[in-house]
């Protein structure tokens, strides 16, 4: 199951990078009228700056408190920390590049990588140019790529830091961001037990009313709408092990009505429980 926090792991700690292209479609769960949805990842968070480069279709980024469309040529910007997750469009799936550079990176430089934040949109021809530099050398991966990347990273970043940092006051305090963080933290050690907003709220000290909002701005989910998701995310994983029917995983993903885990399962997973241990007998059949 996909972890609120990302724990990034680097091969090669002298590279500590991240590079890799994503499709992401947004095509409806159901006939209903299309609509823009939740992707499959949960809103997480990572010490690294994460550049999201779209070529082709366009998505909704949101980070922290603020979402932004991003379209074909932009430069999507998650700042340090930022809580964030992607939404895809229903009419056409979104296809971007994806770099996360940690800090260790800049260690030695005066850039300050994680303490000022950078723009969350960026429509600069100049900038993506440099991008495309980076996408071409990790591709390619000829002789000395790394120190090739690095050097334009660099480029970029002083780039970024010169002509796109934020101005003005932070969307999102510390301390309601910390707060999201405590709550999500909270949720995925006990989704499977019984659990109310009320709880959740006093848990992080904030009101019901203030706290819900906030959580929604966020995440882009309520409180139990998320919690939802971390049962059915759960109960998915067990229906493809195999060794629970569909009434057992249903209990011990914290579903206690069998036609209401039905109903919240599709909705969230895109699919009826049945037809993914239809898919997991036939994988077994295939073996």
């Amino acid at each position: 199951m996909p972890a609120y926090y990302e724990a990034l792991t680097h091969t090669d700690p002298s590279f500590p990078v991240i590079f890799h292209r994503d499709v992401l479609s947004g095509a409806p769960l159901s006939g209903a009228e299309a609509h823009w949805h939740m992707s499959n990842v949960e809103a997480h968070w990572h010490e690294g700056i994460e550049l999201l480069y779209c070529i082709s279709g366009n998505a909704r980024v949101s980070s922290g408190a603020e979402c932004r469309q991003m379209t074909k040529g932009d430069l999507a910007v998650v700042n340090s920390g930022a809580l964030h997750y992607i939404t895809a469009s229903p009419e056409k799936e979104c296809c971007y590049y994806c770099i996360i550079v940690e800090p260790s990176l800049f260690a030695d430089t005066g850039l300050p990588f994680g303490k000022v934040p950078l723009e969350r949109l960026i429509c600069d021809s100049e900038t993506t140019a440099i991008y495309d530099q980076i996408i071409q050398e990790m591709e390619e991966k000829g002789l000395y790529y790394k120190e090739a990347v690095k050097g334009h990273l660099l480029l970029l970043f002083t780039r970024l830091y010169r002509f796109h940092y934020a101005s003005g006051a932070p969307e999102q305090s510390p301390a309601q961001s910390d707060a999201v963080k405590r709550s999500i933290l909270y949720l995925r050690s006990c989704f499977r037990e019984h659990i109310t907003v009320d709880e959740v709220c006093r848990h992080v000290g904030f009101s019901k009313y203030y706290f819900c909002r906030l959580f929604r701005k966020v995440t882009g989910r309520s409180i139990m709408e998320y919690v939802n998701y971390l049962r059915c995310a759960y109960a998915q994983q067990l229906l493809k092990d195999g060794e629970y029917n569909i009434s057992e995983t249903a209990v011990k993903s914290g579903f206690s009505d069998i036609s209401y885990f039905t109903k919240v399962f599709k909705q969230q997973m895109g699919r009826l429980p049945s037809d993914v241990k239809k898919e997991h007998m036939q994988e077994n059949l295939n073996l």
